[in-house]
């Protein structure tokens, strides 16, 4: 009986029908795909298509792939339109039409003495309305800018109307309080709000360890004049004579009387070096240096000056502190609490899914950095996973962080042996372990066909569905051929032979007709006597 059924296949030549793959479907105008698709998509696959923004769909947006053919695209996109926007009063737009597509913008203007309040520009929307809201046409006039003590400067001139500005000053002698350039807004106001003008006054000039010696008397309005002369056993720093000026100032500003002597200088976590004994007279110098673990800002030598202070300036000494230690995807395991002072430690430890490069514990140096350096923190990566004769359905794109996932399949004539789906542990290694793809062994044996009811509702099988027709035309050519080999492998090879066409009746079907799936045809070869 195998060797009836390999016959009967050689002599037909007929291979096992596969389901095709689909090529990308290609969309109808104004559409595009919903998601981002492959190269080839198997039997049965749906995509679906979407309208490009500013258009409207209409039919159904998804096709299916059906042994290698898409189904007809039925979706179209048709442009959004929008109605004509409403009428402005006191004001109109232009472009006038009944309708306007998606984008179209049109643009409005207000009537004469009329200011625009709002976009003078509106556009079709994707959701079929005018963005955005049309604009209201005002009347804008804002009164005179009246200052008591001040006066126009420069600007507009009346009537005010909107974005008019001015420019105000104080007469003389006055200070403005306020901004000094207006302008008239939508409101009919002026903004940011009119200044006052004030009038001009110095304060009482109070100089310490300083007498007046003349000048004017309280209140001292602009120009008044008073000279300083220091108290005994102190030296002015500055100019004795002030001013009284515009801003209200004392110019060019009040001196400072100093005692001669320069007091102990006192730098904390500091000592004297070397230097003059109190006390400290102009010209004393005094050299400083700072404790172990400080750090000295300023100048070391001070000297006393005739102001009565060490110039440049005292120094200050500092602790030593290193900054905080920002080791990213690490946590701090334990250590020393801010501020990190000098040998203050640090442990960390990387987040999971990091690995440590360098050294965990850090001490804080006396040049304020941490030692022996901070480390880093990296991702735990897994190399790309290599697995030869398969591809990758699905899953993660390289890097190849932790928990990052790949699933395999075999390529045809291969079977798979372990697990298809891998997940990249906090090891750096592929779990639990890449698969292989052995070449498959099979061994082919004949199969009973099941009938099936197609789309049609005639009864095909399912790998021949809709080909009895050429079913029926390869059995007669079978016969045929295998009449004509039997009769000349019995003539010149020697080889008696008998061949027995086996079928059912087949009475009531047309002569042309194509044999059902379920009737049997059969084509047989038996050996003569005395032969194998």
């Amino acid at each position: 009986m195998d060797v009836t059924y390999v016959l009967l296949l050689s002599s037909l030549g007929l291979a096992q029908v596969i389901a095709q793959d689909c090529r990308v479907p290609v969309g109808g105008n104004n559409m595009g795909f919903k998601d981002d698709l492959p190269q080839t998509f198997p039997n049965g696959t749906k995509v679906i298509f979407e309208c490009n923004v500013g258009y409207m769909p209409a039919g159904s947006p998804s096709i299916t792939c059906t042994n290698g053919t898409w189904s007809p695209v039925k979706l179209t996109c048709e442009t959004v339109a929008c109605d004509a926007p409403p009428m402005l009063t006191n004001g109109d737009f232009s472009p006038v039409r009944d309708s306007y597509n998606y984008l179209e913008v049109v643009q409005y203007k207000c009537q004469k003495d009329y200011t625009m309040n709002g976009s003078s520009l509106s556009s079709c929307s994707k959701d079929g309305k005018f963005q955005p809201a049309p604009p209201t046409c005002i009347v804008v006039q804002c009164k005179d800018p009246d200052v008591t003590n001040g006066e126009w400067m420069s600007g507009s001139r009346p009537p005010y109307k909107y974005k008019s500005a001015v420019t105000l000053q104080c007469i003389p002698g006055y200070n403005m309080n306020g901004a000094q350039t207006q302008r008239c807004e939508l409101n009919s106001q002026w903004a940011p709000g009119l200044p006052t003008c004030e009038p001009v006054l110095c304060e009482d000039p109070d100089v310490k360890n300083a007498a007046k010696e003349e000048g004017s008397k309280p209140p001292y309005k602009v120009k008044s004049t008073v000279t300083f002369s220091c108290v005994s056993g102190y030296t002015m720093t500055g100019t004795r004579t002030q001013t009284c000026g515009l801003n209200g100032q004392w110019a060019p500003g009040l001196p400072t009387c100093a005692p001669v002597l320069c007091e102990d200088p006192d730098v904390k976590n500091a000592a004297k070096e070397e230097g003059s004994k109190p006390p400290y007279k102009v010209k004393s110098t005094v050299t400083f240096s700072c404790v172990s673990g400080y750090t000295m800002t300023g100048t070391r030598t001070q000297t006393c000056g005739l102001n009565g202070q060490w110039a440049p300036g005292l120094p200050t000494c500092e602790p030593v502190l290193c900054e905080d230690p920002d080791v990213k995807n690490a946590a701090k395991e334990e250590g020393s609490k801010p501020p990190y002072k000098v040998k203050s430690t640090v442990t960390f430890s990387c987040v999971s899914g990091y690995t440590m490069t360098g050294t965990r514990t850090q001490t804080c140096g006396l040049n304020g950095q941490w030692a022996p350096g901070l480390p880093t923190c990296a991702p735990v990566l897994c190399e790309d996973p290599d697995v030869k004769n398969a591809a990758k359905e699905e899953g993660s794109k390289p890097p190849y962080k932790v928990k990052s996932t790949v699933t395999f399949s075999c390529v045809s004539g291969y079977t798979m042996t372990g697990t298809r789906t891998q997940t990249c542990g906090l090891n750096g290694q592929w779990a639990p372990g890449l698969p292989t793809c052995e070449l498959t062994t099979t061994t082919k044996r004949p199969t009973t066909t099941k009938k099936t009811i197609g789309d049609s509702g005639t009864v095909d099988p399912p790998e021949n569905k809709g080909n009895g027709m050429a079913i029926g035309l390869g059995l007669g050519l079978t016969v045929l051929i295998g009449s004509v080999l039997t009769v000349l492998g019995c003539y010149f090879c020697g080889v008696p032979a008998c061949i027995k066409e086996k079928k059912r009746s087949r009475r009531g079907f047309p002569v042309n007709a194509a044999p059902s799936a379920d009737e049997e045809v059969a084509l047989s070869v038996r050996c003569a006597a005395r032969y194998t």
